[in-house]
C-alpha cells in the first residue's frame, strides 16, 4: 500500500513538472514557421515525427526552449531517403526563449543529442561528425555544450 502511494505521487510530480512546462506559452511562431518551411520543401507533403519537437528549459528561465531534431522529418509517402539528414547527421536546430521573444541559437547537423544534467544545470550531449573534433568522418566526436547566457560552451566530460 505504501509503495503504490509513492509511485502515485511520484507519477503525479512528473506529470505536474512536465505539464507545466509544457502549458505556459504556445508553440513559437519561429517554430511554426519552420515546420511551414519543411512542409514546403517537401511539396507540401511532410510529416513530423513526435520526437521532431522536443521541449527542456536549457536556460534556465522557466520557459520552454524548443529543440527541432530533422530526422524526425517525413516527405512524402514513404520516402525511405531523408533530405535533412548525410553522413554528419541531421539537422538539429534549437530556439531559446528570451526577452525579446525566441531565436534560433544552434542549427547544425548532428549524429544524436540528449539532454543530462550537470552540476544542476541542463548539459546538451552530442554524437558529431569526427571532423568536429579534428579527426576522420567515421570516428566518433562527443561534445557536451551548456548555455552561458548568451551562448552555448563547451563543458568537460565527466
Amino acid at each position: 500500500m505504501l509503495l503504490r502511494f509513492v509511485v502515485l505521487s511520484l507519477a503525479a510530480m512528473l506529470l505536474a513538472g512536465g505539464g507545466a512546462l509544457a502549458q505556459r506559452a504556445e508553440v513559437p511562431a519561429e517554430v511554426t514557421a519552420v515546420r511551414e518551411e519543411l512542409r514546403q520543401q517537401c511539396d507540401g507533403k511532410a510529416s513530423f515525427k513526435p520526437r521532431f519537437q522536443s521541449v527542456a528549459d536549457l536556460n534556465g528561465d522557466g520557459l520552454p526552449d524548443y529543440l527541432l531534431d530533422y530526422g524526425a522529418v517525413v516527405c512524402g509517402e514513404g520516402n525511405k531517403v531523408n533530405r535533412f539528414c548525410g553522413s554528419g547527421g541531421c539537422t538539429l536546430d534549437i530556439f531559446m526563449s528570451g526577452a525579446g521573444g525566441y531565436r534560433q541559437v544552434y542549427g547544425d547537423n548532428v549524429r544524436a543529442w540528449s539532454i543530462k544534467q550537470a552540476r544542476g544545470k541542463p548539459v546538451l550531449e552530442l554524437s558529431l561528425h569526427g571532423g568536429y573534433c579534428d579527426l576522420a568522418g567515421y570516428q566518433p566526436c562527443h561534445k557536451r555544450l551548456s548555455w552561458d547566457g548568451d551562448d552555448f560552451v563547451e563543458v568537460a566530460a565527466r
